[in-house]
């Protein structure tokens, strides 16, 4: 039995099935105290810092993702940061052209993120900060 979908077709004419696809975690197990944050160290936009605090999955990425990068060597769709919990944060690479570095290593598989990682994305260095007992700036 075929359904029909009210989703316009992508680009290419592919259209997706929305009861396949289930959106991204964007809130999770983190505790309220705990500050999840990614800096950008070197690379276009350094010096942005981006919080993750919420816990859930974000994608990393040139266009299309949670966090955007401005970085050509990065794809479209390269990478997911995904905080499960206290001190379950994770990344994994999303079969991207150039790899995804976590201290000067390439990941292949899903990878536990701690404390003052620092992850490259194509020629962009983002540094992972966990802050424990912060207080939010607003609710």
């Amino acid at each position: 039995m075929s359904k029909t979908n009210d989703h316009s077709p992508l680009e290419d004419g592919t259209v997706l099935d929305a009861n396949l696809v289930c959106p991204r975690l964007k809130e999770g197990l983190v505790p309220n105290e705990t500050g999840l944050f990614l800096r950008i160290q070197e690379g276009q936009g350094a010096g942005a810092t981006f919080s993750f605090s919420t816990g859930g999955v974000f994608l990393l990425g040139r266009e299309g993702a949670d966090l955007v990068l401005q970085d050509t060597k990065a794809s479209r769709k390269h990478a997911e940061i995904a905080m499960y919990g206290p001190e379950r944060y994770f990344i994994r690479d999303l079969a991207s052209t150039n790899g995804t570095f976590v201290n000067g290593r390439r990941i292949r598989e899903r990878h536990e993120l701690h404390h003052a990682d620092r992850i490259r994305i194509g020629d962009t260095i983002l540094q992972f900060t966990v802050v424990n007992d912060s207080i939010p700036l607003s609710s």
